[in-house]
């Protein structure tokens, strides 16, 4: 068979060509799952409490007994000092989430390093704004994390609330995470912003700025499997095969802006499947300043173009100052759901620009379920020009959204794919 042939002449044929039975006529096909049992666990974290600018470590023994990691997620009391009954406050950022607490979240496998996510809580507000629905955020999301509650105060001390985060990037994949396969420890770092950082004092009398930040758990579902699953997995890795792991990875690294200009940033990314860059920025001083909201503004930003490795990715201008509309819309694509009528931005018209504002260039090369589908780049280059001269000094947080995949060996070790 000749290689110039193949593709050359291929025959498409019509699907209608075919008759095919509905699903719906059909008996029920679907299989059950393998025998395994289900167990809610609770890891705490091995100080009792933090406070503001602290931290909490968490770690979960791996191993045979371990089992399949389902349905994660951060589970932490707080309680804060100072203030009275005139006090009104909530926490900062657009959606004025339980997340602005946190500055870092760091994910290992022994001395594997996961994940770090720089600047968390203005990745989790720009996803929660932007790639959640805004009837989720404003219900659940309000009895998980307060979400736009404004709070009372009360005499001090402040009444103790506990808060509800989803984890992201590869413990918050879709996929169980086999903890049964790894040699080791896993472990969770939470490093929590300062106060000025997460608490909007909306009016009366200030808090003090401190806190005690209590109860600090990893829940999740611990799927027990049989050993006979077990040993054929490990089986299946003795002879080469990998266990993969497919997750997204979320980098952020900040950017000043300045009013009546430019600012270029050059980032050593190195990666395999870039789907998206996605921005929002905050005024400088609102992020060290509790009086104010911290919210995500476009200062008339009036450019914003992407380049992988030299080439340029958006040819169109991206000018929030006069096209609002289009901003959206590029930004709308880096989440997969331009023109999804099933989900809500948390932002309209009126305040896209001037609350919860972001910006961002796709990279996905396809919107089908395949596994590295972004863009490979090792130096982005980004330019940014704000246009409004009496545009306030900002820092804008640049998040990269990217493929990774974790490989296991049959030694429990782990690596990395990026």
């Amino acid at each position: 068979m000749s290689l110039h042939s193949v593709g050359s002449d291929t025959k498409y044929i019509l699907p209608a060509s075919y008759d095919s039975v509905p699903q719906a006529f059909q008996s029920n096909k679907s299989a059950k799952p393998i025998p395994c049992s289900l167990q809610t666990t609770n890891v705490p974290a091995l100080t009792s409490s933090a406070a503001f600018s602290g931290t909490s470590i968490i770690q979960l023994p791996c191993g045979a007994s371990a089992g399949i990691m389902i349905n994660p997620y951060i589970r932490f009391d707080i309680q804060l000092a100072g203030g009275d009954a005139t006090s009104r406050y909530s926490y900062k950022g657009s959606t004025k989430s339980a997340s602005a607490l946190l500055n870092r979240v760091s994910t290992y496998i022994n001395s594997v390093q996961i994940d770090n996510i720089q600047n968390a809580d203005q990745v989790y507000d720009t996803l929660f704004a932007h790639s959640t629905s805004n009837d989720w955020l404003s219900r659940d999301g309000s009895v998980l994390m307060q979400s736009g509650v404004e709070i009372t105060g009360v005499a001090a001390p402040q009444t103790k609330v506990t808060h509800i985060l989803p984890l992201i990037g590869a413990l918050g994949t879709q996929s169980g995470i086999p903890l049964y396969l790894f040699n080791g420890t896993l472990q969770i770092q939470l490093d929590f912003n300062s106060y000025a950082r997460s608490i909007y004092l909306r009016t009366g009398t200030a808090l003090t700025g401190t806190a005690e930040i209590s109860n600090v758990q990893l829940v999740y579902d611990k799927i027990s499997v049989e050993q006979a699953f077990v040993d054929k997995v490990r089986m299946d890795m003795m002879s080469g095969q990998k266990y993969v792991l497919g997750y997204t990875n979320f980098q952020s690294t900040a950017l000043a802006t300045i009013a009546d200009s430019t600012a270029q940033l050059n980032y050593g990314l190195n990666v395999s499947s870039l789907r998206a860059l996605v921005a929002n920025q905050v005024i400088s001083g609102n992020l060290t300043d509790a009086a104010t909201a911290g919210l995500s503004q476009s200062n008339a930003m009036s450019l914003f173009q992407v380049s992988l490795d030299g080439r340029l990715v958006n040819s169109n201008t991206l000018n929030a100052a006069t096209s609002p509309a289009l901003v959206f819309a590029e930004l709308n694509k880096c989440f997969g759901r331009l023109f999804d009528a099933s989900i809500s931005d948390s932002c309209t018209n009126a305040t896209y620009l001037t609350t919860a504002f972001a910006v961002g260039v796709s990279a996905q090369r396809c919107n089908e379920a395949l596994a590295f589908s972004g863009s490979p780049v090792s130096v982005l280059g980004l330019q940014v020009t704000v246009g409004n001269s009496a545009a306030a000094a900002t820092t804008m947080f640049c998040t990269f959204i990217s493929d990774y995949q974790l490989l296991v060996d049959a030694s429990g070790s782990v690596e990395i794919v990026r």
